[in-house]
């Protein structure tokens, strides 16, 4: 497996470069950022894609490919785009999720050099996932893309075998595969059916109790800050006399159900239940890496 060192090692260098945090967010399946700045019109093309890939636009997705296979290449003239990697995986996987012409992307594969990344993508083009001279890793985090219920038992394995046995992976600096690698052995983490008792599935269970107890606790944590908030605030207008009348007339029943009612309203404001639970992820010492997807989920879940 790839170690936990030199995975955080490398989301340093994903987060300081907008074109791999893009990949990896789209393989991710995360929310999109998108450049502050006005990219040129290559990387323009490129967020585009996987902006129209991720809301599942065909029409915007079109638009861009549109102007993208304007471009005829040659083997004597190579544009830069031909052996962009990320590119090229976002166009294979757009084509192939929409239905669209293969034509143009086929000859642009078959300008490249046949490394195994070329072959994979060929093989991806003519839809033979299983080849043996596929890169699996690659596959995988596609088929999570274009289809999930392709994805067998055997390709797991074999992804898995072949992400071990790559012990030079960080040493090539290929981003493209490494980000590839990464985001695959998540994949089989996820999918593989871990046996009872064994110690991934300890774990599972181990996770999902915690963030439950986590969020019980968030819960209290939240309502104790809104009852001390309403009580100081009550001993604070308590000092004004009109006020101390108001109270002292409808007290304790007034007083018992401001209480419950201000207290319950914040358990329904999103930002606070999230800061609240986010903070108390942190103090309890679950990982960062895994705390920015358990924040995420549940932000979605409040929208």
């Amino acid at each position: 497996m790839v170690s936990l060192e030199k995975r955080l090692e490398y989301q340093f260098r994903i987060l300081k470069n907008q074109k791999l945090t893009a990949f990896n967010d789209l393989l991710a399946v995360k929310s999109l950022k998108l450049p502050t700045a006005n990219p040129d019109e290559s990387d323009g093309v490129y967020f585009g894609l996987i902006n129209a890939i991720q809301s599942n636009d065909k029409s915007a997705f079109e638009t861009h490919f549109n102007k993208k296979s304007k471009s005829h290449p040659n083997k004597d003239s190579l544009t830069p785009f031909v052996n962009d990697d990320f590119l090229i995986f976002c166009l294979v996987l757009g084509i192939l999720k929409f239905g669209l012409e293969k034509k143009w992307i086929k000859e642009i594969v078959s300008l490249r050099n046949r490394s195994s990344i070329t072959i994979t993508f060929d093989n991806i083009l003519n839809e033979d996932f299983l080849s043996n001279s596929n890169l699996p890793e690659i596959v995988l985090v596609f088929l999570k893309l274009f289809n999930l219920a392709l994805i067998n038992n055997d390709l797991l394995n074999r992804a898995y075998d072949n992400i071990n046995q790559n012990v030079t992976l960080f040493e090539s600096k290929n981003d493209f595969q490494i980000i590839c690698a990464i985001n695959a052995e998540n994949l089989i983490i996820n999918l593989k059916v871990a046996p009872t008792g064994s110690e991934i599935c300890l774990l599972k269970n181990f996770n999902s109790k915690f963030l439950k107890r986590v969020k019980i606790f968030s819960w209290f944590t939240q309502t104790i800050i809104f009852i001390f908030s309403l009580f100081l605030l009550v001993r604070i207008l308590s000092y004004v006399p009109s006020i101390k009348g108001f109270f002292d007339k409808y007290n304790p029943i007034f007083t018992l159900l401001s209480i419950l009612g201000i207290s319950l309203l914040g358990n329904f404001i999103p930002v606070f239940k999230i800061k609240i639970y986010n903070f108390l992820l942190r103090i309890f010492g679950y990982p960062k890496e895994l705390r920015r997807d358990v924040i995420t989920k549940a932000k979605n879940k409040e929208k």
